[in-house]
Parts: structure tokens; C-alpha cells; sequence
């Protein structure tokens, strides 16, 4: 392994939770390194007075309360420890702020300590990788992390991915290293003594290196289907039409599709992936994810540098993006792009894009689709005729784009060294504290719009607003003045939401989106709507009953060679201990994860079956890969709401098992609204939900299904309720027990071109 010559200092920590002061650090271990050489390693289990270690903690790190007897306390090391960090030692970690922070509950503050990040280093110069997780990496890269999930383990791992790194920071021509340099003199210190490090370095050739032009892998595209053209109705008429589970359908409709054609799907950028090259279409992402030139110089300019703004802005230097999608973006700098970087609808950039899809046929996200039908200027012409894919999501999307949203953490990431907007931020979350009163969801009243300090915060947002201001918390305070007015309380649900992660929002949407989809959409163009199978009579969340529809006959296509089983024998212990190839098991709640994660973890890894949960295996993009590149046996455990956006490589599941039917959450902000609107807000509402989301569930399987996978659904009221038996016959009627003797469409029938 190869290093700069700096005093260094690699750590990490394994502890009973995420939240410093309260949860405690229970292992630390360090390498030092100096003038390019490891000269120390150091390991210490440490008591953790008392306190429970989380089974799952107990399963993850294999560290138990008898392990920790007789240990010393973090006080009893600390001044050991302490001595490892000199003056000029720089802090190197994998998430460093997580570790820096707990270490500050223990009482040994390193705030203010020289510190570099792995993770956003390996983001820099790695971007052909689907994840910077350790344990992903170490995989992809071939790195010593052992043992895993300790912090001996990972700190050896974190070593070595620092020497790669600094590998690929030395391959790069003088010039790159010399533009590196010089931004990070507005960084960080760690940062700027690590790049002016480069400059020092043997010249290399001019050729910039192989890895620059690398991009992150993806699934493989599907291969080209001959073209389905759909026809064009008349306007003011929805044509529906019923779309089959193979994954090829939407491949087929694209290039069946003339230049008058808009077509708006779900997820652009997935969409895109699934796609075979060269199809002749113009793609028009939505306005924050073009870059702004006059942003990014404005950006450059800055006087200084947050860590992930360092990062964010050497990204710019090597890659030369136009759209988003050309960094390999990590952390923080997602939140970065959106307030700096990111254009808006009247941007230079995204106007050109726009301008170019005039001639069709043009590949858009629904809620791109829907703020330009909401556009006072006209952009898509009047005799367009817009294909609307994944229709039965249309509900939600337009919730979203008829919405007003604040995120605190967008103006938290705008706000770094503005100070008017920073105390307007400050004074935002003082009041969004006070008025959820400890709630994860609290619905606004008109009495707290009137109080005090509502009436200050719109007062300060019209002064940042007169001031020149960032794109983005412009949006953002601009929605939240709109929500903060009492007279557009009536029809709208509004309210202030809390995540998992500490984040938070205040929202406001529509009760009922009925109405402006028939203004903006219906009435106004030629609509197909591509629908679930045989659910042309669940549409009424999207459909208010003023338009007239039309269903098109069945679609000739042929059927995903997939198999459904309802067993009564099958349980989850016996899925886990004898899983078949890899599996994807789909739970009801992150709860059921967590006990399935204690449970079973360590059966499984002395079994040799990789197991990963939502939650405690990382993020979605961080499962996705190490489960991709996992050896059989394996098992992801999720909800079926992550699985249902989850991208996996064709022909990577054997097997899909839902444990329960995945009814929406009753609480959820805007569903437990939705549902009193209905005579029956069950049979109406609930049961039309489920089986779209059921169909959209079969569907993505079917992408990442190999060929004859099995879907396995477990839960007993298919056989026990009414409304269950209901739903195994839906599920019978798009997906078989079988493939011989599949009902075939009668009539007439609409057939590949």
C-alpha cells in the first residue's frame, strides 16, 4: 500500500446506536501511519458502563455484554489514544463525522481536528462503483475487512481504500492535480494538505487516465422489442390501455411512437437504463438536473468550502458534467447540487433541452410532465398525444407536483456562509420544533399559521427573498410563504413531517387531484394511460368521471415466464435457514426486518448465505450492489415500497416472497386523508391501491426475475377473507399458477408492428 507522506491517523468505532451522548462507544481501534508506512495498530474493546448493547448491534458487531466485562472505560484509554493525534496528524475514516461525533459524546472532542473522509474520496476517483459502502467496496476492490464489522476490520479496510485512492489521485496529469490543489486551499485542512501533496509528485503523462471516462454500471439494457404503436384518441377521451407484465412492453411502445408522441414514465434515469443505445427519441430531464453554468462559476467562486463542497467541486473540475447524472454524487452533495448547482425551468441549459423536444417523440417523468402542462407559456403542442406509463402512480406523482415543499435540510445546505438565510433557517426550525411538539407528523391548523412566530418567519422570508438567492431555497421559501397562509389552508392537506434520519419538512398538496389532471391534462390533449391489467374500474384517485374513457383491446405480447404459488406449508424461518438461489423477501415493516435481522444474521453467516436487511445492511444503492454482486445462496429483506424502485440486473432473482399483502400505512399524511373522501374508503380506496401496487410489484420481479422464477405470497387472508380471495384472484389473472394453460386475450387484439 502506498501513502502520502503525512502524519495519519486511521480510526473508526463500533457502538450500541447513531446518536452521540445517548448511545455509547463500545470498540476503537486506529492504524498510524507515518512517512508513507503503517508503524501502529491498535485495538480496544471498551465497557460500556452499564448500558445495554441493541440485540441487533449484539448480531452485527458480534460484541456481547459479557465481552465487555472487566474492559476498561473509554476514560481509562483516553489519554493513550489521545496521544496518537498530534498537532499535524490528519483524522482519516469511512463516514469520519459519525465516528468524530461519537467520539465527542465520550468526551474526546476532535471537531476541530484535520479529518478526510473515505467514502467521498472513493466517490471522487471511483465512479465506476455502484456504492461506496465499506463492505461493498472492499468487495468490489478486493480489500482486506476482516473481521467485518468491527472496528479493527474496518479501519484496515479503510486504510486500504485510502492507499487506492491515493492511487488514482497520483495517476492524474499534472495539470488535474495542480486544479485539485488550488481548490482545496478553500477546504478543509486535511483536504488542502493532502491535494498539495499531488503537486509534489513525478510529472506523469498528459493522457488522463482510463478511469475519468468510467461510468457507474447499471442493469443491463433489455434488448430491442419490435415496435407497438398505440393509437391516438380523440381529444378529451382517455384511452386505457392495459399493460402485460413483460418487461419488453414499454421497450416496444417507445419506437412505436411518432414525433408527436410525449411519453412520461415514473423513474427517467431507471427508465433510461432499461433501454437499449440509439433509440430515436429526445430525453427531457427535469430542470435540476441540468447544471447551471452561471451557477457552477458562481459556486467556484466561493471563498471557502465545506468538506462536501470541496469534494462536490473537484468533481466539476474532473468530469465536466451538464447533467447530474455525469458525477458519481455521494452524501452531502446531493443536498449541495440542489441549492448551488442545479437549474431551474428558466435556466439557459434546460430551455435549449426543451426547445429541442418539440419534435418528438419525447421521453419524460410524470412530474416533469405535469409542471410544464401547469406552465403558462405553452411548451408541448396542442396536438401531442401523451402516453402516460406507469399510470396507476399517477395519483401519487401529481400530489407531489401540485405540491408546496420546505426541506430544512435544502436551506440548511444553501445557507452555509449566508447569513441572513441562516438565521431565517434558524428561526424556521425553531418554530417547526415547537409546533410538531414532539410529533413525527403533525397537521397544520389555521391557529399555527397565526402564532408569533409564524408571523416573523414570513416577514424574515420576504426580506431573504428581496435579496439575490440561490434557485433552490428561493423554491423552497417561496412554498413554505404559501403554506404558511391561512387562506390556502381549505382543500389542501398540510403538515410537518420528521423522518428517521432527523430531517424534516412542511408540506402542503391538494386534497383531491382530480380536478387539475382533468384541467391541465384530460381535456386539453389526446391521453393513453398505461394501466395495471384488468383495473380500468380502480382508476377514480386519477379519473373524477367527468372525462369520457375508452379501453383499448387486449395487447398481444408475450407472457414473463414466471410462476405464482400461494403455499400454506412455506414460513419465513424456513425461506432464511434454506433459501433458494437469491431471494428477495418482502416484509411488512421495518420492525418485522429488524427482528428477522437479530434472529437469523448469525445462522446465516455461518451458513455462508449473505443476508442483507433494509436498514441495517446500509442504504437502497448500497444493498442493491452487494447484493448483485453476492454469491448464492442470498437473501434481501425489504419493504415492498423500496423493492418496488429497486434496479437489479436482468435474470438476478429466483425467487420473490411477500409475507404480507402491502396495504398503504393508515397513518400515512396524505392517504388516511384521501380515504375519508369515500362512501367506503376501503373497497373503494384501500383494495384499488393494493393491486396496483401489487401489479407494479409482479412487474418488477418480472425485470429481475430469471427466467421460470417463483413468486411465493404467503399471507393467509388470501384464503381467510373475502377481500383476500378477491385479491389471489387478481393475482391469478395476471400472473398464473404456471404457464400452461394461460388465459389467452379473446377479440381483438392490438399486435406488435
Amino acid at each position: 500500500m502506498k501513502f502520502p507522506p503525512l502524519p495519519l491517523l486511521v480510526l473508526d468505532t463500533e457502538t450500541t446506536g447513531f446518536v452521540p451522548g445517548i448511545h455509547r462507544v463500545i470498540e476503537y481501534a486506529c492504524v498510524r501511519i507515518r512517512d508513507g508506512k503503517i508503524v501502529e495498530e491498535y485495538e480496544q474493546l471498551i465497557s460500556a458502563e452499564g448500558d445495554e448493547i441493541p440485540p441487533y448491534v449484539q448480531v452485527m458487531t458480534h460484541i456481547r455484554p459479557q465481552d465487555l466485562e472487566g474492559q476498561p472505560t473509554f476514560g481509562d484509554i483516553f489519554e493513550k489514544i489521545e496521544r496518537m493525534v498530534t498537532p499535524d496528524t490528519i483524522i482519516v475514516g469511512q463516514n469520519v463525522k459519525f465516528d468524530v461525533a461519537m467520539l465527542r459524546g465520550e468526551g474526546w472532542d476532535l471537531s476541530d481536528a484535520q479529518a478526510i473522509d473515505t467514502a467521498m474520496l472513493a466517490s471522487l476517483v471511483f465512479p465506476e462503483l455502484k456504492s461506496y459502502s465499506l463492505g461493498y467496496v472492499s468487495a468490489a476492490l478486493g480489500l482486506d475487512h476482516t473481521p467485518k464489522h468491527r472496528a479493527l476490520g474496518d479501519v484496515r479496510a479503510t486504510t486500504a481504500l485510502f492507499s487506492k485512492c491515493w492511487e488514482r489521485l497520483a495517476s492524474l496529469p499534472a495539470e488535474d492535480r495542480s486544479a485539485l490543489a488550488e481548490l482545496s486551499k478553500r477546504g478543509s485542512e486535511g483536504y488542502r494538505r493532502l491535494f498539495g501533496e499531488l503537486v509534489s509528485l513525478p510529472a506523469r503523462p498528459q493522457s488522463r487516465p482510463d478511469w475519468l471516462a468510467a461510468k457507474k454500471s447499471s442493469p443491463s439494457a433489455l434488448v430491442p422489442s419490435p415496435p407497438l404503436a398505440l393509437p391516438q384518441p380523440q381529444t378529451g377521451t382517455v384511452q386505457l390501455c392495459e399493460e402485460p407484465l413483460h418487461p419488453q412492453f414499454l421497450v416496444s411502445v417507445i419506437p412505436g411512437s411518432d414525433a408527436r408522441t410525449w411519453i412520461a414514465v415514473k423513474n427517467l434515469d431507471a427508465t433510461l437504463r432499461r433501454l437499449p443505445p440509439g433509440g430515436e427519441f429526445t430525453v427531457l430531464p427535469s430542470p435540476d438536473s441540468f447544471l447551471s453554468g452561471e451557477a457552477r462559476e458562481r459556486f467556484l467562486a466561493q471563498p471557502q468550502f465545506t468538506a462536501d463542497e470541496l469534494t462536490l467541486a473537484c468533481k466539476l473540475h474532473l468530469y465536466a458534467p451538464h447533467l447530474k447524472s455525469d458525477l458519481p454524487l455521494h452524501g452531502e452533495e446531493y443536498q449541495a447540487w440542489t441549492a448551488k448547482l442545479a437549474c431551474t425551468a428558466e435556466s439557459t441549459e434546460y430551455l435549449e433541452r426543451r426547445n429541442l423536444a418539440v419534435n418528438g417523440p419525447v421521453l419524460v417523468n410524470h412530474h416533469e410532465l405535469l409542471l410544464l402542462l401547469r406552465s403558462p407559456s405553452p411548451v408541448i403542442p396542442s396536438d401531442a398525444h401523451i402516453i402516460v406509463d406507469d399510470a396507476s402512480m399517477l395519483e401519487d406523482t401529481a400530489t407531489q407536483a401540485f405540491g408546496w415543499t420546505c426541506f430544512l435540510a435544502t436551506l440548511r445546505a444553501a445557507a452555509q456562509g449566508e447569513t441572513l438565510l441562516t438565521k431565517c433557517t434558524d428561526l424556521i426550525e425553531l418554530w417547526v420544533e415547537k409546533t410538531r411538539s414532539g410529533l413525527d407528523l403533525k397537521y397544520l391548523t389555521e391557529a399555527d399559521l397565526q402564532t408569533t412566530e409564524a408571523g416573523q418567519i414570513r416577514r424574515l422570508i420576504g426580506e431573504v427573498l428581496s435579496t439575490k438567492l440561490l434557485p433552490a431555497p428561493r423554491r423552497a421559501l417561496e412554498d413554505l410563504l404559501r403554506i404558511l397562509d391561512a387562506a390556502n389552508l381549505p382543500g389542501r392537506i398540510v403538515w410537518i413531517e420528521s423522518f428517521i434520519d432527523g430531517s424534516k419538512s412542511v408540506r402542503s398538496v391538494p386534497e383531491d387531484v382530480r380536478v387539475l389532471l382533468s384541467e391541465i391534462l384530460y381535456h386539453r390533449f389526446p391521453v393513453t394511460l398505461l394501466i395495471p391489467q384488468h383495473s380500468a374500474e380502480w382508476l377514480t384517485p386519477i379519473l373524477s368521471g367527468d372525462e369520457r374513457s375508452a379501453v383499448l383491446p387486449p395487447v398481444s405480447f408475450p407472457f414473463a415466464n414466471v410462476t405464482l404459488r400461494m403455499p400454506l406449508d412455506v414460513t419465513i424461518d424456513g425461506i432464511l435457514g434454506s433459501p433458494e438461489g437469491k431471494t428477495m423477501l418482502l416484509v411488512s415493516s421495518k420492525r418485522t426486518i429488524e427482528d428477522l435481522y437479530v434472529k437469523h444474521f448469525e445462522q446465516c453467516e455461518t451458513a455462508g448465505i449473505t443476508l442483507l436487511c433494509q436498514g441495517f445492511s446500509g442504504g437502497q444503492s448500497r444493498m442493491q450492489a452487494e447484493f448483485a454482486l453476492a454469491d448464492s445462496p442470498a437473501i434481501l429483506v425489504a419493504t415492498p415500497w423500496m423493492y418496488e424502485t429497486m434496479e437489479l440486473p436482468p435474470a438476478t432473482l429466483d425467487r420473490l416472497v411477500m409475507q404480507v399483502l402491502p396495504f398503504d400505512h393508515p397513518s400515512h399524511a396524505v392517504f388516511s386523508k384521501r380515504g375519508q373522501r369515500y362512501r367506503n374508503p376501503f373497497n373503494d380506496y384501500t383494495l384499488p391501491r393494493l393491486k396496483h401496487r401489487l401489479f407494479r410489484l409482479m412487474r418488477t420481479f418480472c425485470r429481475h426475475a430469471k427466467d421460470g422464477g417463483v413468486v411465493d405470497v404467503l399471507d393467509d387472508r388470501l384464503r381467510t377473507k373475502p377481500y383476500g380471495k378477491e385479491v389471489a384472484r387478481y393475482l391469478e389473472s395476471i400472473l398464473p399458477s404456471g404457464n400452461e394453460g394461460r388465459p389467452k386475450p379473446s377479440g381483438e387484439q392490438l399486435r406488435l408492428v
